[in-house]
């Protein structure tokens, strides 16, 4: 195993990075670190998980919260969520879940070398989901994506006849900037690779997870929450996409 971690950082070494998104391999270190009492800048869960935090650079305004990253240490390979910022890490360090680092290698050694590139259209156990954010009003909302897989690009709101793109803020939750009203909501979410699903009836309830059936991956048809008008389910596995060309830049968009 540790021949092909060398061999993939050989590689890996050989990439030319030119461009600000790319899913290629990245050569860079690991940590560990025990879950945090909160849920972590992303305002996701995190304990029991395999997770990480990424540096400030790659963490990108919580940009890359929610994705997946594959992460090869000397001892095989682990899949991570991206859960949290780590502002001490430079880019290209990372900071694992100790359940996560233990997978890669032996965790007396407090750090190692590794090899990680982002996952694209990771399955993902469970459909989309909605959270508005706790203080949110008909005067002022924000919403949190759940379980979308890959790192979003943008999302929007149906406000009368027109889309209104909602702003990323840095916990990790799309701030509607005008007066949302009293909803239900339609949230149409688009990610990095231009995948779209759109939902209706997301209900203006703070603090409340409301999930639908809708996977992002290949959906665009509105899809609503309420149980009794739901069409039947996307399959649990979206299908695999075609290999990514080669990489020529940093981790996350």
């Amino acid at each position: 195993m540790v021949g092909a971690v060398a061999a993939a950082m050989a590689v890996a070494v050989q990439v030319t990075r030119t461009v600000a998104c790319a899913d290629g391999p990245e050569i860079g270190r690991a940590y560990f670190y025990d879950p945090p009492d909160d849920q972590g800048n992303c305002s996701l869960p995190s304990a029991g998980r395999l997770f990480v935090s990424v540096s400030t650079g790659e963490y990108a305004g919580s940009a890359a919260c929610g994705g997946y990253l594959d992460v090869t240490g000397p001892l095989g390979t682990v899949r991570v969520q991206v859960v949290d910022q780590c502002t001490t890490c430079r880019d290209g360090e990372l900071d694992l879940s100790r359940t996560a680092f233990a997978k890669i290698a032996k965790p007396d050694a407090g750090v190692t070398g590794i090899v990680y590139s982002r996952v694209r259209n990771p399955r993902v156990a469970k459909p989309l989901a909605f959270r508005v954010k706790t203080g949110s009003s008909t005067d002022w909302m924000a919403v949190q994506i759940i379980d979308h897989g890959n790192p979003l690009r943008s999302v929007r709101v149906l406000d009368g006849p027109h889309w209104r793109d909602l702003r990323r803020s840095g916990d990790n939750y799309w701030i509607f900037d005008h007066r949302p009203g009293p909803g239900p909501f339609t949230i149409r979410v688009t990610d990095v690779y231009g995948h779209r699903a759109t939902t209706g009836g997301v209900d203006l309830s703070p603090g409340v997870v409301q999930r639908g059936t809708r996977r992002l991956y290949g959906q665009s048809a509105v899809t609503p929450v309420t149980p009794q008008t739901l069409p039947s389910p996307f399959p649990a596995r979206a299908p695999a996409a075609a290999p990514s060309p080669a990489p020529t830049g940093s981790v996350f968009c």
